[in-house]
């Protein structure tokens, strides 16, 4: 389980600064600057001109954005986390065998998309050691069949393998082709739009597979930096705009606003060894003492949806038996703190039993906004019943290092998890996320044969003999640790443009051939 890659450890419990505001340089070509495009057929977008196309090289949020543009996946996921086929006819996972068909696919150049396209794709995904190979640790193989047939063999069983299956795929070799200069060209892709000739702008792609829409052209202006982003998205040069908040700031614009599921955990994490910390019901007395949909409103202003299980509350195959109060219940919470001995409260309210009291420090990164007001409100809930957190604020390379050496009793932290759902390596221990995390016993019927703890619940959803409802019971039960909200991003949208339905964390342009222009 140590090796598993489920959480993406570049973002896990991360400083949260957005890629675009990395300065990236470069000369500006800022045609149209000044005004939303006006004809009926083009939209804006914001770009980087110093950045890459490459989907395995761009760094910058926008041109990452605009690559989905431009090169299309197996599959994407909704803004539920369903799957959408996109060149994948069809994908079918049998324990730890994934087959994929293949569409009727021809590349921007009239070349036939086949499975060695796709093989030589997922390599270059899994080269960059990127977000896409973070995603993809759970392939162990991958082969042709034939030449519209992918064989992805895993590791491990996982019936939600086809989610990751989002790798941009050009055609290949075309990732190492160079103009007369030696620089590098965009790679051939067959996506819904293509560059022009002189590299100004998209227009559609005539060779797309699938539907195209009234967006005829994309105008490109050049924004290196957060400051130039800023500056266009604050004038109205952009028609469209997403932020993920991941710092808590949001530049923002006049127009509609879609709000954009994050499968973002933000959590309170848990050192087992300290204290009481090791039961499960101090565990649930801590979770019942939070109200979630206060820290969803005040922290993170409406823009995280509460917690209602270890899984986003939007993914269909959970909603049905996540039941963890969003709101504060402080009988519960009083009841499971009474059973386990404290029953008394010193000069300062906090309640104790022998040798032994509620007071716990809450490990922070300073330099998040939001998760230091989510802390600092947490706080805040838990004080008039008894349990006392110290809310402490370090740098980020501070936090880290003390995640890193167990020095935390408790920790506000978030995750991206990936869209396959996989959250080991968060509650299992031994996991890269599970910090402080030890396995609990998971008490049962006299009779019954299930998994002992959670580790075995875990591993036998992955080896087929149990369903994802009873890791959604076991882990509400044990609490390893007490999620709190997922949060979401948000996609701004010029007025003129309507009918923008279904954009996604997976790609914000998911349903861009269905808008239409006023």
């Amino acid at each position: 389980m140590k090796k598993i890659l489920s959480i993406i450890l570049a973002l896990v419990l991360c400083f949260g600064m957005s890629a675009c505001a990395k300065k990236q340089g470069g000369g500006s070509t800022n045609k149209g600057e000044s005004a939303v495009a006006s004809k009926k057929d083009t939209i804006t977008l914001l770009y980087s001109t110093s950045d890459s196309f490459n989907p395995y090289e761009s760094i910058t949020d926008q041109n990452r954005q605009i690559a989905k543009l431009l090169f299309e996946p197996l599959v994407k996921t909704d803004n539920n986390f369903n799957t959408v086929l996109c060149i994948a006819e069809s994908v079918k996972t049998e324990g730890a065998v994934c087959t994929v068909k293949l569409k009727n696919v021809t590349f921007s150049d009239s070349s036939l998309l086949t499975a060695d396209d796709v093989v030589y794709s997922y390599k270059a995904a899994v080269a960059a050691k990127g977000l896409y190979a973070a995603k993809l640790y759970e392939v162990k193989t991958v082969s042709v069949a034939d030449s519209k047939t992918v064989v992805f063999e895993l590791k491990k069983s996982d019936p939600y393998f086809e989610k990751v299956l989002d790798f941009p795929v050009f055609k290949a070799g075309s990732d190492k082709l160079t103009d007369e200069d030696s620089v590098k060209l965009v790679p051939i892709g067959c996506g819904k739009y293509v560059f022009n000739d002189e590299k100004t702008e998209l227009v559609q792609n005539p060779k797309y597979y699938g539907k195209l829409g009234d967006i005829k052209k994309i105008r490109l202006i050049n924004a290196p930096d957060s400051e130039s982003v800023a500056h266009y998205v604050e004038i109205g040069a952009a028609d469209i705009y997403f932020n993920d908040i991941s710092d808590g700031e949001i530049f923002r614009m006049s127009g509609q606003k879609y709000d954009i599921n994050l499968n973002n955990l933000v959590y309170i994490g848990i050192n087992h060894s300290v204290g009481d910390l090791s039961q499960a019901l101090l565990r649930q007395a801590i979770s019942t003492a939070i109200d979630r949909d206060a820290v969803c409103s005040e922290a993170y202003f409406n823009n995280a949806l509460s917690a209602k299980g270890f899984y986003t509350p939007v993914w269909d195959a959970v909603k049905s038996v996540q039941n963890i109060q969003t709101y504060q219940n402080s009988e519960i919470t009083i009841e499971n703190l009474t059973e386990i001995g404290y029953n008394k409260l010193d000069n300062e309210g906090v309640r104790y039993r022998t040798n032994r009291s509620l007071r716990f420090s809450l490990l922070v990164n300073s330099e998040n906004r939001s998760r230091v007001a989510a802390a600092e409100l947490i706080a805040e809930q838990l004080k008039p019943l008894g349990i006392k957190l110290t809310v402490v604020k370090v740098s980020f390379q501070q936090y880290q290092k003390r995640l890193s050496n167990g020095e935390f009793q408790l920790y506000l932290g978030e995750v991206n998890i990936t869209e396959n759902m996989d959250i080991s390596s968060l509650v299992v221990p031994g996991g890269l996320a599970a910090y402080g995390v030890k396995d609990t016993v998971h008490e049962v019927a006299e009779g019954e044969t299930a998994p002992a703890t959670v580790t075995d619940i875990v591993n036998s959803f992955y080896s087929g003999k149990a369903e994802i409802t009873d890791v959604v019971s076991v882990l509400q039960t044990e609490m390893p640790i007490i999620p709190i909200c997922y949060r979401t991003g948000v996609m701004f949208c010029d007025d003129n443009i309507k009918n923008v339905n279904g954009a996604s964390q997976n790609d914000v342009f998911l349903n861009i051939s269905s808008y239409k222009l006023k």
